[in-house]
């Protein structure tokens, strides 16, 4: 008759316990949650980022567009530009608050600025750029 070894139950043999399997589960799901959280965050920051981005090249543009005409009216416009964007460019005669002299000869300074807007879920944001520009005093 032949005797079988009885079978190890030493500890370094064993399996896990249903609690530490489903306390290895929780533990995972939490880190699973949080890593899904700080993704979503980014995600967030990032198109923020994009559209303040863009917001910042419409401005530059309507900008730009302005500065290079020859003569510079007093003036008020303001349009729409796709995606969501709002604009509105002011341009006016500079005061003595803007540093101008009072006695302005040939030459005048105009203070330009444009304000482009847009739409986020937590509110309207506005990216504003201003200048001042010599443009010929014609007496007006």
């Amino acid at each position: 008759m032949s005797v079988r070894p009885a079978p190890s139950t030493s500890p370094s043999e064993r399996g896990f316990t249903l609690i530490e399997i489903a306390i290895g589960m929780s533990v995972l799901g939490l880190g699973v949650v949080m890593a899904l959280q700080v993704f979503g965050g980014s995600m967030r920051l990032a198109r923020n980022a994009s559209r303040m981005t863009e917001a910042v090249v419409h401005a530059k543009a309507l900008m730009d567009s302005v500065l290079w005409a020859p003569e510079l009216g007093e003036s008020i416009t303001h349009g729409e530009i796709g995606n969501g964007f709002r604009w509105q460019r002011t341009i006016r005669n500079a005061g003595i608050e803007d540093g101008a002299a009072e006695d302005q000869t040939d030459v005048r300074l105009a203070v330009v600025s444009v304000t482009v807007e847009w739409d986020e879920p937590n509110g309207v944001k506005a990216y504003t750029v201003g200048t001042m520009r010599v443009v010929p005093n014609y007496g007006e």
